[in-house]
């Protein structure tokens, strides 16, 4: 597989395009395995599941102003997104981005990298000391200067998985099941105007 970030990545590996990405993670559902060391069944299941909310984002709504600052980006940029096929909120922001670029008329190339199999990215990326995911890292394409990031979630989905969390007497399914529902509910649309001021 090509890897047009190797030139800057600090750590050894590949990286997926999105279609590739959307492809492993059917085959990794069909074979019932998933990304990572940890092949345990919920996040198995996890993955299964994933695969409708990839489909349902990318069909999200794109915000206009976003789509065009993209177009009017001063020079081309690569976005390489940290994730798994078992997150969630990798399955619900991944396509969003992955579309975004499509519509940037060749000015943003977007990768997807395995939080897994690139530690020392993720740990030079990480959230509240976590490594949390999807984090996305916008790199200057020519030179492979790091222009930003933005993860791993929207601000108020953020607050409300740090709620859900902090109540122990919700099961891991519940706490899911929260964070879809916020997902469903938001149309993508917090990620895309936190992108757009990030651009500014």
């Amino acid at each position: 597989m090509s890897n047009p970030l190797s030139a800057y990545l600090p750590a050894p590996g590949s990286t997926y395009t999105y279609p590739e990405f959307r492809e492993l993670m059917g085959t990794l559902a069909v074979e019932g395995r998933t990304t990572g060391p940890e092949q345990l069944p919920g996040l198995i299941r996890y993955t299964a599941q994933n695969q409708q909310h990839l489909d349902t984002a990318y069909a999200r709504p794109l915000l206009p102003a976003l789509v065009e600052k993209l177009r009017q980006l001063p020079r081309p940029e690569h976005w390489l997104v940290l994730g798994e096929t078992w997150c969630g909120d990798t399955a619900h922001t991944l396509p969003i981005l992955a579309h975004l670029a499509e519509e940037s008329r060749g000015l943003v190339a977007l990768h997807v990298a395995l939080r897994s199999e690139h530690p020392e990215l993720m740990a030079t990326h990480q959230t509240d000391g976590k490594n949390s995911i999807p984090k996305l890292i916008r790199y200057d394409a020519a030179s492979g200067a790091e222009l930003g990031t933005w993860g791993p979630r929207p601000a108020e989905a953020q607050r409300l998985s740090q709620q859900l969390h902090a109540d122990k007497s919700l099961h891991t399914n519940q706490v899911v099941k929260g964070m879809n529902m916020w997902y469903e509910a938001d149309n993508g649309q917090a990620m895309q105007h936190e992108l757009l001021a990030l651009l500014g």
